[in-house]
């Protein structure tokens, strides 16, 4: 009795019940029908018909196996002949054959005949592979064979891959599918599976730096099983007390063999095109890529298509991407490290090209303040600023986005508040005058609000705006209202607030945005999900906005902290390489912007925070010129220096700062925290705050109290909601039983259903 193979295939349960039940009529003498395999390459569809003829072989059936290539496209029926054993040339001198297009009708009888005379024999399994490669008159046979012999004892597993490109096979499986075939598709391995399938070929559970590494096969189980072989053969996993851990972060030999294995099936030139845009990170932009190569994107188009019906690249709505992060990773590294260095010195070079002498860039094909944002995403702030500028002495069109918001975004991610402040004014008096500009206004004086630390008006004016239909029904005005909203909150210890914004997903409302603005959302997301859910919360955020790096930038300029950010998240998954990819990223914006404020500080700050370098944090805290960025600063050297025994005064100090700084801005939630750490030096700082509020009801409870509500009547214990708001668990007991007293209840479940009616 053939069994599940969990072990070869792992993750696959559902899929392998749908093959054994064919499969058990069929030798049971019955018709066993038709199933239809599809899947993205590497997925384990061969896999999956390997173990189904092993399976029909220990049942007593007979097993016929072919599969089709690029080359067999020229024999017509090359598959099924294959399969069956048979050759035109041996079954033509068996009889008489027709001439001319009769041939084909000729051989597709020779192939049914052929099946019936081994079906007469006992139960058969055919299995094909491949068949998205599959010549005409393979599919026109397949089309027809399955249910001419539907009598029979046959059962037929057809697999093909589903990537673009192959659109007459696709057309079969939906035609068969559409005549009773059953149909699976084999999509990535969950992140359980991939766990299990490490522990069966290492022998041990995975650790977080190995859990990070085999996520970016983005569960493609042939990748996957070909990275932990390497690792494995390589010894680069150690195991202790039952835990494998990564102790080399290069790629093994055997991946880069099967990536290799995967360009072979393109074309020379497509092959150099995709080692050229690797260059460019995981995702590209095909203009910029033809730019960059010195040809249309009209040209490029056939190598393109090519790298898409392979499987090595897949479409978004602006840009493509290597199909994932493992796959990226092989092509950049094989390609030698003078080349790439040649690549990237061409793209700066083309970075800072001048504009067209006698016209403004940009301004004969787009509204020079979209060239300014698409400057500033790659990380030309000087650049950028200097389009901006040039944007607002243009005579007013309205058009989108409005030149001086554009201005003044930018000054606000650069601290530079007063120039910022001005241009908002004079982009307001514009705004009256056309109607185009008017949402925006709002959005932009709630990110102003954010910058100078007035959380409670940026609260305030980011909630205004969104509930003006301008902005509501603006999907990007929404995200970045939403943004703001979310960031304000979450300083200011509105978790509630904060984790309302994120359900209504800003990352989400920016999906089919610019990178310049779907990658702020994206930060903002990662912020408050690390808030909600701990490090693992943020991760997600960390690889799509490190996944965008070098070539878009814009998560890293949008908030001085948020390169530290990043890194901090990167270290605390264990994942080295994106926290490298970020500092990188910081320093060389710092670098092209030598004159501009705000960048080599931040940068300074995520190396410090990555080497955990006193000096490096040092000059963060002495370089940022935002308040809150300052304080962020100062309590990474505190914590830095008050894991050092010898340093305790000098962390105490620096935590004190960074005390004093949130206080100032009443960012309670990042003060609870510091005052934690100065509890853990044996230091408490005192922090009562009296407020005037109502005896009893929803209006009568503090912030804290607020909060504290918020998460229990989601389920979470009291320990969990401690966590998240940087409180002891007795500090939230406390505030539980006021919470209580005040709305006159007596239990969670009271308190969920009280919530519940509130917010619905």
């Amino acid at each position: 009795m053939a069994s599940y193979p969990d072990k070869t295939m792992r993750g696959r349960g559902h899929e392998w019940a749908a093959v054994l039940g064919p499969l058990k009529a069929v030798t049971g003498g019955a018709g066993g029908g038709v199933v239809l395999v599809e899947g993205e390459p590497g997925m384990g569809k061969s896999l999956l018909l390997a173990e189904a003829a092993g399976a029909a072989t220990a049942r007593g059936a007979a097993v016929a196996c072919g599969r089709a290539d690029e080359l067999g496209r020229l024999m017509p029926l090359g598959p099924l002949l294959t399969a069956l054993r048979e050759s035109p040339s041996a079954a033509l001198t068996r009889s008489t054959f027709p001439d001319g297009p009769g041939l084909l009708m000729w051989l597709a009888e020779q192939v049914r005949t052929s099946l019936e005379r081994r079906t007469g024999r006992g139960p058969l399994l055919v299995t094909l592979d491949d068949l998205q490669w599959a010549d005409p008159a393979t599919l026109m046979a397949l089309r027809t064979l399955p249910g001419r012999l539907a009598d029979r004892p046959l059962m037929w597993l057809l697999a093909r891959r589903t990537v673009p490109g192959h659109n007459d096979a696709a057309r079969l499986f939906d035609l068969l599918e559409g005549e009773g075939a059953v149909r699976i598709t084999l999509g990535p391995l969950g992140e359980d599976v991939v766990a299990e399938v490490t522990a069966d070929t290492l022998g041990a559970a995975p650790g977080e730096e190995l859990t990070t590494l085999t996520a970016q096969a983005g569960g493609t189980p042939c990748l996957l099983v070909e990275l932990l072989t390497g690792l494995r053969e390589e010894g680069a996993v150690r195991t202790e007390a039952g835990t494998a851990h990564l102790t080399e972060a290069a790629l093994p030999a055997r991946v880069h063999a099967a990536v290799r294995r995967r360009l072979d099936e393109v074309s020379t030139r497509t092959r150099h095109l995709l080692e050229a845009t690797a260059v460019l990170g995981r995702s590209f932009s095909p203009t910029y890529a033809a730019q960059m190569l010195g040809q249309t994107p009209a040209a490029l188009l056939p190598a393109l298509e090519e790298a898409l019906a392979a499987g090595v690249l897949v479409a978004g709505d602006d840009e493509l991407s290597f199909r994932n992060e493992l796959l990226w990773r092989s092509v950049v590294e094989t390609v030698p490290p003078p080349v790439r260095q040649a690549l990237r010195h061409q793209i700066e070079a083309e970075h800072d090209t001048p504009a067209r002498p006698g016209r403004p860039a940009g301004h004969d094909t787009e509204p020079l303040a979209v060239t300014a944002l698409l400057a500033w995403d790659e990380g030309r702030l000087a650049r950028g600023l200097e389009l901006a500028r040039e944007a607002t002495g243009l005579p007013p069109d309205g058009r989108l986005p409005h030149p001086r918001a554009v201005l003044a975004m930018m000054l606000a991610d650069l601290g530079l508040l007063d120039e910022a402040e001005a241009e908002a004014a004079d982009a307001g008096k514009e705004a009256a005058r056309q109607p185009a500009w008017a949402a925006g206004i709002p959005v932009l004086r709630a990110r102003l609000d954010l910058a100078a630390g007035r959380l409670g008006g940026a609260i305030e004016r980011a909630e205004e705006a969104l509930a003006t239909a301008g902005v509501r029904d603006a999907p990007l005005l929404a995200c970045y209202a939403l943004s703001v909203l979310g960031t304000a909150s979450l300083r200011a210890g509105d978790l509630p607030r904060a984790f309302r914004c994120l359900d209504d997903d800003p990352a989400g409302r920016a999906e089919d945005a610019p990178p310049y603005a779907r990658l702020r959302a994206e930060l903002t997301a990662g912020q408050i999900g690390e808030a909600r859910e701990g490090t693992a919360g943020g991760a997600g955020s960390l690889r799509r906005i490190c996944d965008a790096l070098p070539r878009h930038t814009a998560a890293l300029t949008c908030e001085p902290t948020a390169a530290a950010w990043l890194v901090r998240t990167a270290v605390a998954v264990g994942d080295r390489r994106r926290a490298d990819a970020v500092v990188d990223a910081a320093e060389d914006i710092a670098r092209r912007s030598p004159a501009l404020p705000g960048p080599a500080a931040a940068a300074a700050h995520a190396r410090g925070v990555r080497d955990r370098d006193r000096e490096a944090l040092g000059r963060a805290v002495a370089g940022h010129t935002d308040p809150w960025a300052r304080a962020s600063a100062a309590e990474d050297l505190g914590v830095l220096l008050g894991a050092d025994g010898g340093c305790r005064a000098l962390a105490v100090g620096s935590l004190d700062d960074a005390l004093s700084c949130y206080g100032a801005l009443a960012a309670t939630r990042d003060a609870a925290r510091v005052r934690g750490r100065l509890r853990l030096l044996g230091q408490r700082r005192r922090h009562w705050v009296r407020t005037e509020h109502p005896a009893s009801g929803w209006s009568s409870l503090t912030g804290t109290e607020n909060a504290v509500c918020d998460l229990v009547a989601q389920g979470l214990t009291n320990r969990q909601a401690a966590e998240r708001m940087f409180i002891s668990e007795h500090t939230v007991a406390f505030h539980l039983r006021q919470v209580f007293r005040k709305l006159g209840i007596h239990s969670r479940v009271d308190l969920a259903r009280l919530t519940a009616r509130r917010d619905g």
